[in-house]
């Protein structure tokens, strides 16, 4: 069975989400990347069981950063993936503060918060009131690295498989 479901990638500018995005689609990084398109929609396909999960990739790229966080952005959108960037805690307030300001329309989700930047971790510097805040609020944290490739697709395959479960639960 194929099953096509948006997801929305939201975070700071900077995080990494295109890049993220860039290696779970095509398996590469770019080291000089540069965001410029105000906003990308790419495709991942993944096999779980019986079912092929075409996922739209929706990126706001550089696009303005509380833009991410309007109603026509996230509607209908079946997952979302939060990116904080390992190194700058700010990055993950910012996410629950959007949180608490879009309630209404972010809702109840399936979610998965990705730790991007891993790969530096003498610099990880978010903190246990942080994670703790993220875990609350049911979203299924993952560490990952873009630029080395870790987790990053068993992150995707996180977020389907909540999807899947969403949407057995509801049918």
């Amino acid at each position: 069975m194929r099953v096509r479901r948006k997801i929305c990638l939201l975070g700071a500018p900077g995080v990494g989400k295109t890049s993220l995005v860039r290696r779970f689609v095509e398996d590469r990084f770019d080291q000089d990347h540069q965001s410029s398109i105000p906003m990308a929609v790419s495709k991942g396909t993944l096999e779980i069981a019986d079912v092929s999960l075409e996922m739209m990739l929706w990126d706001p790229g550089s696009a303005e950063a509380w833009g991410q966080y309007n109603r026509s952005f996230i509607s209908g959108a079946s997952g979302l993936t939060f990116v904080v960037d390992a190194t700058r805690p700010q990055t993950l307030d910012h996410l629950l503060k959007a949180q608490t300001r879009g309630r209404g329309f972010i809702g109840s989700r399936p979610a998965v918060l990705l730790v991007n930047k891993v790969d530096l971790t003498g610099d990880f510097s978010l903190t246990k009131d942080q994670v703790d805040a993220a875990n609350r609020l049911g979203w299924h944290l993952v560490q990952v690295s873009a630029k080395s490739g870790d987790n990053v697709e068993q992150a995707f395959t996180k977020l389907a498989g909540l999807m899947l479960e969403a949407r057995k639960a509801a049918a």
